[in-house]
Order: structure tokens, then sequence, then C-alpha cells
């Protein structure tokens, strides 16, 4: 109970120190993410976020994700999934993007240091004014994580994203946090996030809780 304390204290001070910092400099990302198993081989991804440009205020954008996740082995997955995300820019500028995706993560551990790469292909329609525009994109990310003690664990990742088009680079992710562990099914996670465009950056937190369920039909006991 003392490091659950701990970490709740960890991410208090984090967002107090960025509100004396400059409160207008770092926008805050609240995530709800979830793996709900449906047989031995199929689980169904659902992802629900909300981007806010300053801490937990003035929301940015709602995000949606959802898709079906097949086992090929242990170390092996691909994913089809569709995301929507709806959005509102500082000049009160509506975007409406409808997004199909498909991914492959490739997993692996090196001693207690877990690797994953994920591979992701999105075809985007993105309504703004009035008129629906259609792009492709790719994206890469290396994920490491590595237990740190008791339930604790530390996360890091970068996702570089580019466009199959004109202006190849769209955007980088850079994520450095933490994690607990309240047991196999249940995670909370805090992190800080450098998020790169070609002409602005911005400095994020992110507060993501991660959970997982079995659907799964069980045996009716005699």
């Amino acid at each position: 109970m003392k490091r659950v304390i701990l970490f709740i204290s960890l991410l208090f001070a984090l967002s107090a120190s960025s509100q004396n910092t400059n409160e207008n400099d770092w926008g805050s990302w609240i995530m709800l993410c979830g793996t709900n198993k449906i047989s031995n081989d199929f689980d169904v991804i659902t992802e629900f976020r909300l981007h806010n440009y300053e801490l937990f205020n003035d929301l940015d954008n709602q995000f949606v994700r959802t898709g079906l996740n097949y086992r090929l082995d242990p170390e092996l997955y691909i994913t089809a999934g569709y995301i929507h995300q709806y959005s509102e820019t500082r000049a009160d500028i509506s975007v409406s993007e409808n997004r199909v995706y498909e991914e492959i993560t490739l997993k692996n551990k090196f001693r207690n240091l877990s690797i994953t790469h994920r591979y992701r292909i999105e075809h985007r329609w993105i309504n703004k004014y009035g008129n629906t525009d259609f792009f492709n994109r790719m994206r890469y990310r290396l994920q490491l994580s590595h237990p740190l003690f008791d339930k604790f664990y530390v996360m890091v990742f970068n996702e570089i994203f580019i466009n199959l088009q004109e202006s190849v680079f769209n955007q980088n992710r850079l994520h450095m946090g933490i994690g607990y562990a309240f047991g196999p099914t249940f995670k909370l996670e805090m992190g800080y996030i450098k998020n790169h465009f070609s002409t602005t950056n911005y400095d994020l937190l992110r507060i993501g809780i991660v959970f997982h369920t079995d659907l799964r039909k069980k045996p009716i006991a005699d």
C-alpha cells in the first residue's frame, strides 16, 4: 500500500510541477485501454482517450479505437481495426477523422527486459470544412519495459509516423514513464510524452488505465 501511495504522490507531484512552470506549455492525455479475450487466439481491443491542450483542461480531441487481435504465436500478433477521432483546434475548427488500420506486433524478452515492435498502416478519411480527404500513413513503435521493484515497472517507447504522400514526416512521439500492476489484469501508468511535429512540439502528461478481461465461456460445473 505504501508503494501505491508513492505512485499516486509522484503523479500529483508531476502535475503540480508542470502547473508551477507554465500550465499552457503542458497538455494531458487520459487513456483507458482494454484487451478482451474472446477465444484462445482472439482478443477484442478497446481504447478511449481524451487529449487536452492544457493539463486536464481545454479539450483537444476525443479518440475511440477498437480492433480484432489474432495471436499467431506467443510472440507475434496481427490486428485490424477502426478508429474515430474528433477534435477542435484552438481556432474552433472542427476536424473529424475515420480511420481503418492493420498492424503487426512482435514481442520478445532479453532477461527481464520486454521488447515490443509495432508496425501499423492507417487509411485515414479526414473531414475538415465539410470536405473529406483521404490519406495513408505508416507508424513504427519500439517499446521497452522493465520491472523496477515490487509491482512497479518502467516503460519507454518511441513512435515515428510517416505519411505515404508528400510531406513524408508526420510526427514523432517519445514517452518515458512508470506503471504499477495491481494484478495481472489491471495496471495504472503515468508518463511524459514529447510529441514532435514538423513545425511545433508538445509536452504531455499521460495517465493510462490498462485492463484485461476474459470473455470466454466458462464450463458449467455439474
